[in-house]
């Protein structure tokens, strides 16, 4: 459950943290000018999003580890990482000193408690550390360095990580490597809070600060998860889970090279550029590199037990499979049509959907009707009873009575509450009982029921305005590729999937939370369904 936990408030520091890191940029000297050379947008923009995720995720992970000296060379090479991308934001430094930072961060790590079990194509052993340990090296600057590459879009870097780092806490979790997979699913509660201003139109972009320390904790997590001695996964699993950027930064390379051009040099020809000049829309891009990646991890997913040739010889095919269809592409009548259409602005919305514009009006207060529905049935449905949680809920009950006046508009309050009951309801059905007597199947019950119709009505109403009506944005479809692959991780873990379900359900609950509180004007309902609960909380450690 500390896992769960360690999501929920990790989302919650970053939420809260970004608008301050926002605020204070300019002061800090964190913003991002244009650059036509190799930049999409044309305005400032705040470079500032990277600290509050680092925070976000040293917060929770060493709070909730049960021993964190297990991985200290880990965090305190990622506290060098974010350092030095801190310093890169604020004074452009020379590259000569970015990979400086990293290398210290690098060989931190190293030298910390990292055993290396596996070495590609050699077996098992550290038969070879004097060429184990270069590789691992290379392989976690490589990374480091694609990711803060392909972190030229508008929630790419951070959906892209963020779809690898849940792929990596299955592997973790499987793996019995519970510390692996708490670092993993903070890191994601942490993006999620960030995504929420970075999808398009961002109002903040990471930075270096951000983007080199996602590449460097991914990296990691993914040399850690593959090379424990408890896990039956090939190694080379490490270098799938990051393919993508790794993809992306090859490839860019070889047709600098080809051109007679530095491999460092700044252009727009990485992936999500060519998806652009395709005549997709900024959003559209990034959702098809996202569909990329999800498809890449779906095939980690087959593989994963299979042997390094195998796994090599996968992630080569997905290569040439996915460079080669964008040159068809480009070659095609879509490109023209597509720019065309961008041209003349005339994306035509689903007339199907069209039908359904009653959920513009109601959707937000069905929302919060059913939450709050899924939140009562789990807390009275359950026999846990906790003093210290008895009281927590007693105190937010007196506060909201006591300082309703000053508390009902701020927004603040009404996430610290909705994400606090969710939690709490989360937490409770862990430990219930009486809830299988609702179940008509052996793991379906009315609750996931309730859960499917509520992520439903979320994907029915974000984004309908009378403007661009029924157009999901690139976060949400990224939570529904999280949610297409969470049935079949839940399956995965057999008889140790409370974790996991979880988390699934609290992701599920948060998400809805915070629609209801970016949407809708009026939050009583839920507020109410809320104090409801943590009464019947109260109550069960009461009495």
């Amino acid at each position: 459950m500390e896992i769960a936990i360690s999501f929920a408030l990790a989302l919650f520091l970053s939420t809260a943290l970004v608008p301050v890191a926002i605020r204070y940029a300019g002061v800090l000297g964190l913003v991002d000018q244009p650059d036509g050379d190799r930049k999409i947008h044309v305005d400032p923009i705040p470079r500032c999003g990277g600290l509050a995720i680092a925070v976000a995720v040293f917060v929770p992970t060493l709070f909730w580890l049960s021993d964190a000296s297990e991985l200290s060379g880990f965090f305190i090479g990622a506290l060098i990482i974010a350092i030095f991308g801190f310093l890169d934001d604020r004074h452009d430094l020379d590259y000569k000193w970015k990979f400086f930072g990293q290398i210290v961060g690098v060989l931190v790590f190293l030298f910390g408690n990292v055993e290396v079990t596996k070495t590609p194509f050699l077996g098992l052993g550290d038969l070879v550390p004097w060429l184990s340990y270069p590789l691992m090296a290379l392989f976690i600057l490589g990374v480091t360095n694609a990711v803060n590459l392909s972190d030229g879009l508008d929630g790419l870097a951070a959906g892209s990580s963020l779809l690898s780092l849940s792929f990596i806490a299955y592997l973790s979790y499987i793996a019995g490597e519970l510390s692996l997979a708490l670092v993993a699913v903070a890191t994601m509660g942490g993006l999620m809070g960030f995504l929420r201003f970075n999808t398009h139109p961002a109002t903040v972009f990471m930075g270096d600060s951000g983007s080199q320390f996602l590449g460097y904790v991914t990296a990691c997590l993914a040399i850690l998860a593959t090379q424990s001695s408890s896990s039956a996964v090939s190694p080379l699993l490490a270098v799938v889970v990051v393919g993508l950027p790794i993809l992306d930064t090859l490839a860019v390379i070889m047709l600098r090279i080809r051109d007679g051009q530095s491999p460092f040099h700044p252009d727009k020809r990485h992936i999500h550029h060519q998806f652009l000049h395709l005549g997709l829309l900024h959003y559209q891009s990034v959702s098809a590199l996202y569909v990329l990646n999800f498809a890449l991890l779906a095939m980690a997913y087959l593989v994963r037990f299979q042997s390094d040739a195998i796994v090599l010889l996968s992630y080569l095919l997905f290569c040439v499979s996915t460079l080669g269809f964008i040159g068809f592409l480009k070659h095609s009548a879509f490109a023209r049509q597509r720019r065309e259409a961008r041209l003349k602005k005339s994306e035509r919305r689903n007339l199907w959907l069209r039908k359904l514009a009653w959920v513009y009006y109601n959707g937000g207060t069905t929302i919060q009707f059913m939450l709050g529905a899924i939140w009562l049935v789990w807390v009275v449905m359950s026999d846990y009873s906790d003093q210290w949680l008895g009281g927590f809920s007693i105190a937010i009950i007196a506060a909201t009575l006591l300082l309703w006046k000053w508390l009902a508009s701020s927004r603040l309050y009404a996430r610290l509450v909705l994400y606090s009951v969710s939690v709490c309801a989360v937490f409770c059905a862990s430990y219930q009982v009486d809830l299988n007597r609702l179940s008509w199947g052996e793991s379906q019950g009315i609750v996931d029921l309730m859960l499917a119709v509520l992520v439903i009505l979320l994907v029915l109403s974000i984004r309908m305005t009378r403007r661009e009506l029924f157009r999901l944005d690139n976060q949400d479809i990224l939570v529904l590729l999280i949610l297409m692959a969470a049935p079949l991780l839940v399956i995965g873990f057999d008889n140790g999937n409370e974790i996991i379900g979880a988390i699934i359900r609290l992701a599920i609950l948060l998400y809805a939370a915070e629609y209801i509180i970016g949407r809708s004007k009026k939050i009583v309902v839920s507020m109410s369904f809320a104090l409801a609960s943590f009464a019947v909380i109260g109550a069960h450690a009461i009495f």
